[in-house]
Formats: structure tokens, sequence, C-alpha cells
């Protein structure tokens, strides 16, 4: 084998080929063991689920529509790889509360067939955690839903999550992170 020196000037005995191979030897050995600690730490903290950001939706549609979008945006937020549906609110996340009321019901010279066809919709986004003395109002939106748009509205809405996620990333590390410890009083005794 050819001995070629890093720097023929110097008089030790590195060899180019000797530190390519500790050089690489010890990278594959460094990528290895991360590997093995990574999973480890994933297992301990729990199924990958928990990874996914906690969304409560709660829904107040008593008409055709309403419902609809509700359950459209339901079904988009449990489809969603960056979301968790959840039916109360645990840990920490993001609630939306909508209410709805169908347009046409109850008005005056109103045609009937106009009933069902859309709905008027109040949504209310908030922020809750176990850490927090209740849910916090973070944004809320008024807007009409036609029947043939529930699927379309329902992902504005998810857009609308992406966003205040993201606002809120640091705010969700925070929460994610155990709580301080408190640091230790001195006590005081009396030496007799």
């Amino acid at each position: 084998m050819l001995n070629l020196r890093i720097c023929p000037n110097r008089h030790d005995f590195a060899t180019l080929p000797f530190t390519l191979k500790t050089n690489l030897a010890s990278s594959i050995g460094m990528i290895a063991l991360a590997l093995l600690i990574l999973p480890a730490q994933a297992r301990a903290a729990g199924p990958a689920t928990d990874a996914k950001l906690s969304i409560f939706v709660d829904c107040h549609c008593s008409d055709p529509v309403g419902g609809d979008f509700c359950s459209a945006l339901k079904d988009q937020v449990s489809d969603s790889s960056a979301y968790r549906l959840v039916d109360h609110t645990d840990a920490f996340g993001i609630g939306v509360h909508l209410w709805c009321v169908d347009m046409f019901t109850g008005l005056p010279g109103i045609n009937s067939k106009l009933t069902g066809t859309m709905s008027a919709v109040s949504v209310a986004f908030t922020i809750y955690s176990e850490r927090l003395p209740g849910e916090v109002y973070e944004d809320s939106s008024v807007f009409r839903v036609g029947k043939e748009a529930t699927d379309e509205m329902s992902q504005r809405i998810l857009k609308a999550l992406d966003q205040l996620a993201t606002a809120n990333k640091s705010v969700f590390e925070k929460m994610q992170a155990p709580p301080p410890k408190p640091a230790a009083t001195p006590t005081s005794q009396v030496i007799q």
C-alpha cells in the first residue's frame, strides 16, 4: 500500500487512507448512535400521534348545512398530518367553536325552498392548556356557507388553523415543556 502523508514535511505517521477510514468510521458510529437513541426517545415520549397538535371542534349547528360543515371540518382535522381531533380540551391545543344558523328559516316573505341551502356561521378560535385558567380567545369570524361549499369552507378553516398554530408555535413549545421546578428555599434551624 502506498503511504501518502497528509503533510509531506511533517514527520508523524498520519496517512491519508488511515485518517479517512477513521473519520468515516467515527461518522458512521455517530449516525448509528443517533439512530439508536432517537427511536428510544420517541418510544418514551409515547405514540406518534402525541406529536400532533390537539384540535377541539365544538359545534352548535342545528341546521343541515351547518351540521354538514361541522362534519366536514372534523373530517379535515382527523385526516390532517399536523392535527389530532379531540373530543374535549386535553393538555393543550386550539379550540374551534362553531355556531350555525339557517339563514332563511323563519324569515317572512322568504320562499321555503331556500330553507336548508345556506348557513350563517360564527367561529371563535381559542387556545387552551391545563396550565391556563380556561380557554384564551385567539380570533373569530362570521361567514356564510352554502350547501355545496361545506368542504371548501372547512379547508379554509383548516388553513386558518395552520396560521394560528404557526403564530403560536413558541407558546405551544413552552406548554409542551415540563413546568419548571420551584427553587428550594433554605430553611432556618436553631442550633442549641
